[in-house]
């Protein structure tokens, strides 16, 4: 990734050094995107046994919906994997007004829910995926992503467009927010999310015999 120096582009892009300091990578974000997404469902369906069509909606729901407030940057990995993505992000990118502006708001999360819950119209009723479902998890993968970015050091904008960053912990404490992409992510903040989803499911182990057999073993 290289350091822009175009004004227009540095406009509508981070650069590389910032981008290491305060962007949660993709694969922290989707993996708390799918825990809390988890944990929701868990909650809100105590009595519903965990299927493979509720498995693969939470996934691809959360995975989209936890990813998606990171397009308002042309340096998006989402970006690579689709033809013209470069050119398709910049226009992106200055629609939504650069980096963490709208796509990292409230008023950002109500457009895109809007956003989702069309897509999830256009499902196509044989496929293995729940509609209903897929629009909550994806909706909690977004508030997700911005919740995690609110403890790093940047913050992000809620009340866009008014107002500055906000961040947790606030003033005079925000020193010790979270500098993301470094060993405290990696090392700490990655492998105790991925755990969590471990104790989810152990937690709730009888739920998951339909597709875990394991576990109705064990437990």
């Amino acid at each position: 990734m290289s350091i822009l120096t175009d004004q227009d582009d540095a406009s509508i892009a981070t650069p590389t050094c910032l981008w290491l300091s305060y962007n949660m990578t993709d694969k922290t974000h989707q993996l708390i995107g799918l825990s809390a997404t988890t944990a929701v469902f868990l909650t809100q369906h105590p009595q519903t046994s965990i299927t493979w069509p509720i498995v693969a909606t939470v996934l691809i729901g959360s995975a989209i919906g936890s990813v998606a407030p990171d397009i308002d940057q042309p340096t998006a990995r989402i970006w690579d994997s689709i033809p013209l993505g470069g050119l398709v992000g910049h226009i992106t990118a200055r629609a939504l007004g650069g980096h963490r502006n709208l796509s990292h708001s409230i008023l950002g999360v109500i457009l895109f829910s809007l956003l989702f819950i069309w897509l999830a119209g256009k499902i196509p009723d044989h496929w293995f995926l729940d509609p209903d479902l897929f629009v909550q998890a994806t909706i909690i993968g977004f508030i997700a992503h911005l919740a995690a970015d609110s403890v790093t050091v940047r913050g992000v904008p809620l009340l866009w467009p008014f107002g500055n960053d906000m961040g947790f912990p606030p003033y005079p404490f925000q020193g010790i927010r979270i500098i993301t992409g470094k060993w405290f992510e990696n090392l700490i903040v990655f492998p105790v999310v991925f755990l969590s989803i471990l104790l989810q499911i152990a937690f709730h182990a009888d739920r998951f015999c339909p597709i875990i057999f394991i576990l109705c073993k064990r437990f």
